[in-house]
C-alpha cells in the first residue's frame, strides 16, 4: 500500500475559525454527521493508488498539473472491488443528466445488472442539466434529502445544502486508514481532498479531474503560409502571423478563414489569451502579498489592448462572440479545444477528414514578451457527491451507501468502471481491435442509470488511435502548458467568498458586458480603471475582503 503524509486536519476550534471566515451556518447541527461543527482532529484520508495498469504509458511525467499519456488501452481488467453486494435495501440518489433519461427498471437489463452487482435496488431520480439548480432548491426545502446527491459547490444552491447541514460530514468516517474500507474512494490524492474541504471537514466524495483541460490547436495549412511560420516568439509576432491568415481569405475548399474565430466570452475561464498575457488567476497575491482581482493587473490591461486591436483589424470573425455555435462557420488559424474532444475518436483526424486540404497540430503559446506563457491549473478535483445526513445517522446504512457509492467509483481499467461506463459485453459494447469498447447505439439509452460525478483512480491522458499520430505534439504542447503553471492562490478557499456565491453571477456578468464591448469598440480600454471602481463597489471589495480573511485562517 503507498500512503502520502497525513497531516492532522482542524479540530472544533479550527473549524469555527474556517466557519467565521465563510459565513457558514456551523450551529445548524451540533453531531458529527450532520453538522458543518462536527467535533474533533482528524486526518486527511490515506491515499491507496488504484492497481497499475498492465499497459505502459506512451509518456511518464512528474511535473505538475501534466499527467501520463498513454496510446494503448488494456487487454485485461483488474477487480477494485472485494466485497460481497449489500444487503438488498435500496439506495436512493439525486443526479444530473445531460441526456435522456434511462429506460425503466423493467426494460432494462443494465439496470438490473446493476442492481445484482450492488446487492440494492438503486433507485436514481434524473434531474436535466439545465433545472438542476431549481430541482435541487426544491428538494432541499422538501426536508427528503436522498442517499446520495450529485452536487456542483461552485453553485451556490448546491453549496447552501452543505452549509445548511442537508449532507453528513464524513471527516471521521473517512479519516485515515478508515477510507481502505473503500478502496476506490481511497484512491484520491490528499490534494483532491485538501482542496474540497468545507469549514475543513469532508463533506463530499470529490471527481478526479485534469489540471490542465484545454489547449491551442492550430491550422498548419494556414500558418504556414505566414511569414511567422508555426512558432511566434510572442505576442506580436502572433498578432502578425493572425493577420496575415485572415488577408488569405479562404483556405482548401473555399472556406472563409480568419485568424481567430471564436472568443470564449468567459472572463476569468484561463483562456488561452489570459496565458498569452499571463494575466495569473481571478484572484492573485500582488507582490507586496495583497489580494487583487486579475482586471487590477498591467497584464490584463495589456491583454485588453491587443484583442481590442486584433478585433479591428480583422483577425478575428465578426460573428465570433456568437452564443450560438452553428453560427461559427469559418476556419481559424488558431483555436482553444477540450483536450479530451482533440484526443479522442472525433479529434483531428476527423477534423481533417471533414474538411480536405486542411491540416491541424497543437499549438504552443508563448507569452507575450518573448518569455514563457502562464497556465494557471485548474481546481484539482470536479464534481462532487455527498451523503445524505438523515441516511448516516445509521452507521450499517452509511456503510451500504458508501459501498454503494465506492463501487461507482471504480477506477479506469477496473471490471466495474468498464461495465459502469460501457454496459454488457454483446449487448451494450464490443472491444474493437484496439482493445476499446465500442458501443452499440440501440442500447446505450439503458446506461443513463448509472451514476456520475465520482470518478477515481488514475487520471492519465488517453490517446484513441485515430489520434496516435499526433501524440509526441500533444506531448511537447502540454508538458509546457505544465511547466508553466500555477496553482491558484485561492485553491481549496474558492467557496470561502459568502458574497461571491450570492453575487458571483451577478459580477461575472458585469464583467463579461464591459469585457466583450472593449474588444468589440463599444467601450474603450481607457474606462477599464472606472470599471474596476465599479465591479468593486458591487460587491467586489466584499468578496476580496473575505477572501483575504480565509487566506488569513489558512496561513497562506
Amino acid at each position: 500500500m503507498a500512503e502520502v503524509t497525513r497531516r492532522k486536519l482542524l479540530g472544533a476550534a479550527g473549524a469555527a475559525a474556517a466557519v467565521t471566515a465563510l459565513g457558514t451556518t456551523a450551529a445548524c447541527s451540533g453531531d458529527s454527521t450532520g453538522g458543518a461543527s462536527g467535533g474533533g482532529d482528524y486526518d486527511l484520508p490515506t491515499y491507496q493508488p488504484a492497481p497499475d495498469l498492465e499497459v505502459q504509458p506512451f509518456y511518464s511525467t512528474e511535473t505538475p498539473g501534466m499527467e501520463n499519456v498513454y496510446t494503448e488501452y488494456p487487454k485485461t481488467y483488474f477487480k477494485s472491488v472485494e466485497r460481497e453486494p449489500g444487503s438488498g435495501g435500496t439506495v436512493t440518489s439525486f443526479q444530473l443528466t445531460w441526456g435522456d433519461p434511462s429506460k425503466p427498471l423493467d426494460e432494462n437489463p443494465y439496470w438490473q445488472e446493476l442492481n445484482e452487482r450492488l446487492g440494492v435496488s438503486f433507485e436514481p431520480q434524473f434531474v436535466p442539466q439545465p433545472v438542476f439548480d431549481e430541482k435541487f432548491a426544491t428538494m432541499l426545502a422538501s426536508g427528503e434529502v436522498p442517499d446520495l446527491v450529485f452536487v456542483n459547490d461552485q453553485s451556490a444552491v448546491n453549496l447552501q445544502g452543505i452549509r445548511d447541514g442537508a449532507f453528513a460530514d464524513l471527516s471521521e468516517v473517512l479519516s485515515g486508514d478508515n477510507i481502505l474500507k473503500w478502496p476506490n474512494l481511497a484512491a484520491r490524492k490528499e490534494e483532491i481532498w485538501q482542496a474540497s474541504l468545507k469549514d475543513g471537514r469532508i463533506y463530499q466524495i470529490p471527481s478526479i479531474v485534469w489540471n490542465l483541460t484545454n489547449l491551442p490547436v492550430m491550422r498548419t495549412d494556414l500558418v504556414d503560409q505566414t511569414s511567422i511560420g508555426r512558432a511566434p516568439k510572442d505576442a506580436d509576432e502572433l498578432f502578425t502571423m493572425l493577420k496575415e491568415v485572415s488577408a488569405l481569405g479562404t483556405g482548401p475548399g473555399g472556406q472563409k478563414v480568419y485568424g481567430l474565430n471564436k472568443y470564449d466570452a468567459h472572463p476569468g475561464t484561463a483562456s488561452m489569451f489570459q496565458r498569452l498575457f499571463k494575466t495569473g488567476p481571478e484572484w492573485q497575491l500582488d507582490g507586496n502579498g495583497d489580494l487583487v482581482h486579475i482586471t487590477q493587473t498591467e497584464n490584463y490591461r495589456a491583454m485588453l489592448e491587443w484583442l481590442a486591436r486584433a478585433w479591428a483589424e480583422g483577425i478575428f470573425d465578426p460573428v465570433s462572440m456568437s452564443p450560438t455555435a452553428t453560427d461559427i462557420v469559418s476556419g481559424a488559424a488558431i483555436r482553444y479545444d477540450a483536450v479530451g474532444a482533440a484526443i479522442g475518436a472525433a479529434g483531428l483526424s476527423q477534423w481533417e477528414a471533414d474538411l480536405p486540404g486542411a491540416k491541424f497540430d497543437f499549438f504552443d503559446m508563448p507569452g507575450f514578451d518573448g518569455s514563457a506563457q502562464l497556465v494557471v491549473r485548474n481546481v484539482p478535483y470536479g464534481k462532487s457527491t455527498c451523503v445524505s445526513a438523515k441516511a448516516a445517522e445509521d452507521e450499517d446504512r452509511l456503510t451500504e451507501i458508501l459501498n454503494v457509492l465506492d463501487y461507482f467509483s471504480a477506477p479506469f481499467g477496473s471490471e466495474e468502471a468498464l461495465f459502469i461506463g460501457s454496459g454488457q459485453q454483446g449487448r451494450h459494447f464490443e472491444f474493437n481491435e484496439f482493445g476499446m469498447p465500442v458501443s452499440n447505439m440501440d442500447y446505450k439509452t439503458e446506461l443513463g442509470v448509472q451514476y456520475v460525478g465520482v470518478t477515481s483512480g488514475d487520471n492519465s491522458y488517453r490517446i484513441h488511435p485515430n489520434a496516435a499520430p499526433w501524440a509526441d505534439s500533444f506531448v511537447t504542447v502540454m508538458e509546457a502548458m505544465a511547466q508553466n503553471s500555477i496553482a491558484r492562490d485561492l485553491e481549496g478557499l474558492e467557496s470561502a467568498s459568502a458574497t461571491f456565491i450570492t453575487k458571483g453571477a451577478q459580477l461575472k456578468q458585469l464583467w463579461t458586458d464591459f469585457e466583450n464591448g472593449v474588444i468589440t469598440g463599444r467601450e474603450s480600454v481607457d474606462d477599464l480603471e472606472s470599471f474596476v471602481s465599479n465591479y468593486m463597489a458591487q460587491g467586489g471589495t466584499q468578496v476580496k475582503d473575505e477572501y483575504t480573511q480565509a487566506l488569513k485562517d489558512a496561513g497562506k
